[in-house]
């Protein structure tokens, strides 16, 4: 007897392949989703990253109370280690100050904002020739004759007081995000933009004092959303960029010098 072939109906068991516009629409679908998340898991880690440095700028606040507490109220100083007299920079400090912060902070982070740490991984002892070291804030206390002139009133520059006592006024800055910019290096510094730090400008090169003045954007202008500002009474508020106002940054060099927001 012959075997009688089976017949299968048409359609059963039978592979169903996608085709190329269905799996088109599939990835254009996760491609969408993808660009949803992504922005909000980048707006996520900035808030939690501005918590942190709020939390580094009350550290670091704390540490030069404590300072001054054994050193007849004084706060340490933020004078460099520049021969020239008021060659001064308020992110930078002298290695006795900077080791002093450290020593009653306890911990090196708390002197730089965590959105740096990608532009401080081949620097983390940052120092620079003739000033000393580079914070990754900017320090106002224990700084000379404040206001620094400008020179700069119509450009809107504010002149500002440096804390010298833990009994000065509290309303004073004394620790704030460096929101930085400089004429003379030709660099901007945004500590806070929506996605977290922005570094405009060429590598700086820290053996070498030669620059090349050239205009250069202000942190607003590169989408800053704000900063941290930490007054002398150990309080740290988040300021929107909207209401910052610009200040010198440096003594000497006028327009050549750096410039800050806060």
């Amino acid at each position: 007897m012959g075997t009688k072939p089976i017949t299968i109906p048409r359609g059963f068991c039978q592979r169903q392949a996608f085709t190329l516009i269905e799996l088109l629409t599939v990835i254009g679908v996760i491609a969408i989703l993808a660009s949803m998340l992504i922005p909000a898991l980048a707006g996520t880690r900035e808030r939690m990253q501005r918590t942190t440095c709020r939390n580094n700028i009350r550290q670091f606040i704390l540490a030069t109370h404590l300072y001054g507490q054994d050193h007849n109220d004084r706060l340490p100083s933020g004078r460099s280690e520049s021969t020239n007299p008021g060659d001064e920079h308020i992110p930078t400090v002298s290695t006795n100050t900077r080791a002093q912060l450290i020593a009653y902070g306890g911990d090196l982070k708390i002197l730089s904002c965590p959105n740096w740490s990608q532009y401080f991984k081949k620097r983390p002892d940052w120092r620079f020739p003739v000033y000393g070291y580079v914070l990754g804030y900017n320090y106002l206390g224990g700084r000379s004759l404040t206001p620094w002139s400008t020179n700069l009133e119509s450009a809107n520059y504010r002149p500002w007081i440096s804390p010298q006592t833990l009994h000065d006024d509290f309303s004073l800055a004394l620790v704030t995000d460096p929101n930085n910019w400089s004429r003379g290096y030709a660099t901007t510094f945004v500590p806070h933009s929506k996605r977290g730090f922005i570094f405009y400008g060429p590598p700086i090169d820290d053996n070498a004092l030669d620059f090349t003045p050239a205009d250069v954007p202000t942190p607003k202008n590169l989408g800053a959303q704000g900063g941290n500002v930490g007054l002398l009474d150990g309080s740290v508020k988040w300021k929107p960029i909207a209401r910052m106002l610009k200040y010198r940054g440096t003594r000497l060099w006028n327009s050549d010098g750096a410039f800050a927001m806060w």
